[in-house]
C-alpha cells in the first residue's frame, strides 16, 4: 500500500493514529500529544470527539484467511457547569476502548492488545528505524536472546579455555563476574606494588652504613689488649719500674718497625717476581711468534714448489699433437669401387648394368654416410681437445698468478721473521728491576731503617732516672685516647643489630614484592584467558547473529585501548555489506533497507508479522521486499491515496 500526499497533508498522522489506537502513543513514543482538530488560527475546536478505528486481519498461519478484528480508541471532552455558572468549563478528556464494538476498560483493552502482540515487538516489526534507535545494550540483548546461549564447549577450543569452563561450572560464576573479580584482585595487587618503592625508600633511609663488622671486632680485641697493656705499665710504673717500661715500649716499637720493613721487602720481592714473569712471558711470546713465522716460511716454500709442479704439468700436455692425430685420420673425399665387384660372386658373370648402377649408388651413399659419421666423430673429439686445451691454458694462467702471489707472501713472511727476530733480541736485552732496586727507591723503607737504628740506639741508652712522672703522664694520655677508640668501636658495633634488622625488613619487602609480582602475573594470565573466552564468545555470537541477516552485518564487540593494553568489550552496531556503520554516514536508502532486513529477521524469529510503516518512501527506489505488508508514505504534489 502506498499513501501519497504533500508535506503536512497527514501521512505521518496515519502512523500516529495506528499507534494511538493500539498503545495510546504516537510514532515518537509519546503518551501526551495533541490529537485534536484546530481552526484556521491554530486553536483547538471544542466539543469535538476524536477517535481512531483500526481494522485488522489477524491470522495464525501465513497466507491463511484469518479473522477480522475492529479496534477503536475514542477521546471525548468532558465539560461541566460549576455551581452558579451558566457556562460549561472543560474538565478533561475521557478515553473509551472498543473491540468489535464491545466496550473495554483501559486495563482489559491493554491486555487484549498484548495478547495480539507485544508493544516493543510491534514497534520492531512495523518501524524500520526503531530497532537501530534502541540503546546498543538493548539491541545486543535482543540479538543474543535471538540466537540463544552459546555452549561453553563450543567456546573452549584451547586447554586454558577448557580449564576456565570447568572453573566456571564449579563456582557457578558467569564470565563477567569472574572477570570483575580478577580485575579487582589485579587492582589491589598493583596498589600494593605501587607502595613497595616508597616502603623500600623509607627502610633504605633508616639503614645504617654497612661497616666491616669482622674488622671492627678485631679492632675491639686489639684496643682491649692495648688498654690492658697500658694499665699494666701504669701499675708497674707506680711500683717504680719506669726503666723497664721504657725498654718494653722501645722493644714494641722495634718489633712493629721490623714487621713493617719485612712487609716492604716481601712486597718488593713480589713486584720483582712479577716483573721477571712479565719479561719472560714477553720473550716467550716473541719466541712463539718466531717459530710460527719460520713454520709459515716452510709451508709457503712447499706451496711454491707445488705451484711450479702443477704449472710444469700443464705445459707437458701436447694438445697440438692430439689434434694432428685427428687430422691424420680425416677421411678422403675420393670414392673408389673395386672392379671385381661388378662380377657375380656365385657364377662369375657380369652384373647387369642397371643393377650395377644401383649397387654403385648404394655403395656411394654408404661411403658418404660413413665419411660424414667419421667427420662428426673427429670434430667432436677435436672440440673436446680444444676445450681441454683452453681450460689447461686458463688453469696454467691461474697457477702462474697464484705462484706470483705466493712468492710475494713468502717475501712478506721473511720480512716478518726479521722484524720478530729484531724485536725478540730487543726485549731480551731489556732490564728487569730487582727487589733491591725497588727498596732503594722506596723512601718509606729508608725511613723505617733509619727509625729502627734510632730505636736500637735508644734501647741501649735507657737507664734508671727520675722521669717516671713524665712517663706516667704519657701513659695516661695514651690510655685516654685508647679508651675513646674502644668506645667508638663499641658504638660502631652497636649499629650492626639495627643494620641487620632493617636489612631483614628490606629483604622481607623484596620477597613480598616478588610474591606480588608472581600473583599479578598469574592473575593477568587468568585475565588474558578470560578475555580470550569473551573474544571467542563474541566472535561466535557475531557469526551466529549475522547468519540470520541478508544485507546487514553486526559487530557485537569493539576494541578498547587502555594504557597501551587493548581488549574487546561487548558492543552492538549494525553495518551494511560495505562496512559502513548505520549511525556513521549511511545514506537514507541504505538505512531503510537495513531496517527492513532487521524486520524480516525478527518476523522469522518471532514467527509473526505486522504492517510496516515506511515514511518518506519516495527517497528510496529499490526497497527491500518484506514478509509483512508495507504501508509506504510518500510525498507527492497532489493528495492521492492509492490502495
Amino acid at each position: 500500500m502506498t499513501i501519497q500526499g504533500r508535506n503536512g497533508a497527514g501521512k505521518t498522522t496515519i502512523f500516529d493514529a495506528i499507534l494511538f489506537c493500539l498503545f495510546g502513543k504516537n510514532s515518537k513514543d509519546q503518551t501526551k500529544f495533541d490529537i485534536k482538530t484546530h481552526d484556521e488560527n491554530g486553536k483547538q475546536i471544542p466539543h469535538l470527539d476524536h477517535s481512531v478505528e483500526l481494522i485488522l486481519n489477524v491470522s495464525t498461519e501465513p497466507d491463511s484467511v484469518g479473522r477480522i478484528i475492529i479496534l477503536k480508541h475514542s477521546v471525548k471532552e468532558k465539560w461541566t457547569k460549576k455551581r452558579g455558572s451558566v457556562e460549561e468549563v472543560f474538565s478533561g478528556d475521557t478515553h473509551e476502548y472498543f473491540v468489535d464494538g464491545e466496550l473495554y476498560t483501559a486495563a482489559d483493552y491493554k491486555k487484549y492488545i498484548a495478547s495480539l502482540i507485544d508493544e516493543q515487538t510491534f514497534r520492531i516489526l512495523t518501524n524500520p528505524s526503531y530497532f537501530p534507535s534502541l540503546k546498543w545494550q538493548e539491541q545486543r540483548d535482543i540479538l543474543t536472546k535471538m540466537v540463544g546461549s552459546i555452549e561453553p564447549e563450543v567456546i573452549a577450543n584451547t586447554e586454558d579455555l577448557v580449564e576456565l569452563v570447568h572453573r566456571l561450572d564449579e563456582t557457578g560464576e558467569d564470565i563477567i563476574a569472574y572477570r570483575k573479580h580478577i580485575s579487582y584482585q589485579i587492582k589491589k595487587i598493583k596498589e600494593q606494588l605501587d607502595k613497595v618503592p616508597v616502603r623500600l625508600e623509607e627502610q633504605n633511609k633508616a639503614l645504617p652504613e654497612k661497616l666491616d663488622w669482622e674488622e671492627l671486632e678485631k679492632n675491639k680485641t686489639t684496643s682491649a689488649t692495648n688498654l690492658n697493656e697500658i694499665d699494666s705499665k701504669i701499675s708497674q710504673l707506680m711500683q717504680g719500674n719506669g726503666a723497664d717500661i721504657k725498654r718494653s715500649e722501645i722493644r714494641r716499637q722495634i718489633s712493629a718497625t721490623t714487621v713493617a720493613i719485612d712487609k716492604l721487602r716481601i712486597e718488593a720481592n713480589r713486584q720483582a717476581n712479577e716483573a721477571m714473569v712479565a719479561h719472560n712471558q714477553k720473550v716467550s711470546g716473541y719466541s712463539i711468534k718466531f717459530s710460527e713465522a719460520l713454520n709459515n716460511q716452510k709451508l709457503m716454500e712447499q706451496t711454491i714448489l707445488a705451484d711450479n709442479r702443477l704449472i710444469k704439468r700443464c705445459g707437458e700436455i701436447d694438445f697440438e699433437a692430439e689434434l694432428q692425430k685427428l687430422r691424420d685420420q680425416w677421411p678422403s673425399k675420393h670414392f673408389e669401387i673395386d672392379p671385381n665387384l661388378q662380377f657375380c660372386p656365385t657364377c662369375g658373370q657380369v652384373i647387369p648394368s642397371d643393377q650395377w648402377e644401383e649397387k654403385k649408388k648404394e655403395m656411394r651413399e654408404k661411403f658418404n654416410l660413413q665419411r660424414e659419421a667419421k667427420i662428426k666423430d673427429l670434430n667432436e673429439r677435436a672440440a673436446i681437445i680444444k676445450k681441454d686445451m683452453a681450460e689447461s691454458a686458463e688453469e696454467q694462467k691461474r697457477l702462474e698468478q697464484k705462484l706470483a702471489d705466493d712468492q710475494a707472501k713468502l717475501e712478506e713472511i721473511k720480512q716478518n721473521i726479521n722484524d720478530i727476530f729484531a724485536e725478540k733480541a730487543k726485549v731480551e736485552k731489556e732490564h728487569v728491576i730487582t727487589a733491591d732496586e725497588i727498596l732503594a727507591n722506596d723512601s718509606t723503607y729508608t725511613s723505617l731503617n733509619e727509625q729502627l737504628g734510632q730505636l736500637k740506639d735508644s734501647l741501649d741508652s735507657v737507664t734508671d732516672s727520675n722521669e717516671d712522672e713524665e712517663v706516667l703522664i704519657d701513659l695516661k694520655a695514651k690510655r685516654t685516647l685508647e679508651y675513646q677508640n674502644f668506645n667508638d668501636i663499641q658504638q660502631q658495633l652497636a649499629t650492626k643489630v639495627q643494620y641487620e634488622k632493617v636489612l631483614s625488613l628490606i629483604d622481607g619487602i623484596k620477597a613480598e614484592e616478588k610474591d606480588l609480582v608472581k600473583q599479578l602475573s598469574e592473575l593477568e594470565r587468568k585475565e588474558d584467558v578470560a578475555r580470550q573466552y569473551e573474544d571467542r564468545q563474541n566472535e561466535i555470537l557475531e557469526s551466529r547473529v549475522n547468519e540470520h541477516f541478508k544485507i546487514t552485518r553486526w559487530k557485537m564487540f569493539r576494541t578498547v585501548v587502555n594504557g597501551g593494553d587493548s581488549y574487546n568489550e561487548p558492543y552492538c552496531e549494525c553495518y551494511d555489506l560495505a562496512g559502513t556503520a548505520y549511525h556513521d554516514g549511511l545514506n537514507q536508502a541504505a538505512m531503510l533497507n537495513i531496517g527492513l532486513d532487521i524486520i524480516n529477521t525478527m518476523c522469522r524469529i518471532y514467527n509473526v508479522s505486522a504492517p510496516i510503516i515506511i515514511d518518506q518512501s519516495e527517497s528510496t527506489l529499490d526497497i527491500l521486499p518484506t514478509v509483512g505488508q508495507q504501508i509506504r508514505l510518500a510525498v507527492f504534489d497532489c493528495d492521492l491515496t492509492t490502495l
